[in-house]
């Protein structure tokens, strides 16, 4: 997604939800001072659905904290594909994840297991990319209040004696955890590269 961002005037605080028509959710994009391509229009409306269904309403600050979040998430070295994660009681959690690496085609695919579903995700992601990156800092917070906030998750890895930073945003806690994740370990990559 690319976007260009105006100053907001006049934008509405009545929250949106899953009943939002395309129209209305268009009109708050642009009150908001997203300019988006239709391949990123139509991505941020997916990603505004898949949000709505799980947020019974949807604020424009939620809307502006995911589109900014999936934004940068496009520049980055790694993105996340698809995730599963089971939890049983009494048992390791287990996670699967499939992760998109920049310039390759097929997606790197890894299954782990770890004391809960953030720490099976990380394993997952660093069995899927061969990295040995150690956990320094870790820590979640609320968007909003509610239940249903978004969660805005903040971590800190090691990799050969260097720490870099992550934040990832989602509606689910593991999701956002692992987004800030794939983050933390693309900055290390661009360092890197050089």
């Amino acid at each position: 997604m690319s976007s260009l961002r105006r100053p907001i005037v006049g934008t509405t605080r009545a929250p949106l939800t899953k009943e939002t028509p395309r129209e209305a959710f268009d009109d708050v994009l642009a009150r908001l001072g997203y300019e988006l391509g239709a391949p990123d229009s139509e991505r941020a409306w997916d990603d505004f659905r898949s949000l709505a269904e799980r947020k019974s309403q949807v604020t424009t600050h939620d809307l502006e904290a995911l589109l900014d979040d999936r934004l940068r998430a496009q520049a980055e070295q790694y993105q996340l594909v698809r995730m599963t994660i089971r939890t049983t009681t009494e048992e390791p959690a287990y996670a699967r994840v499939e992760l998109l690496e920049r310039n390759n085609e097929a997606p790197a695919v890894a299954e782990a297991t770890g004391d809960g579903p953030v720490d099976a995700a990380f394993n997952a992601i660093r069995e899927a990319l061969s990295v040995d990156a150690e956990l320094v800092r870790f820590s979640i917070d609320a968007l909003s209040g509610g239940a249903d906030a978004l969660a805005d998750a903040h971590v800190v890895v090691s990799l050969e004696g260097e720490t870099f930073a992550g934040e990832g945003i989602a509606a689910d806690i593991t999701e956002a955890a692992v987004r800030a994740y794939l983050r933390a370990l693309s900055h290390e990559r661009r360092v890197s590269r050089g």
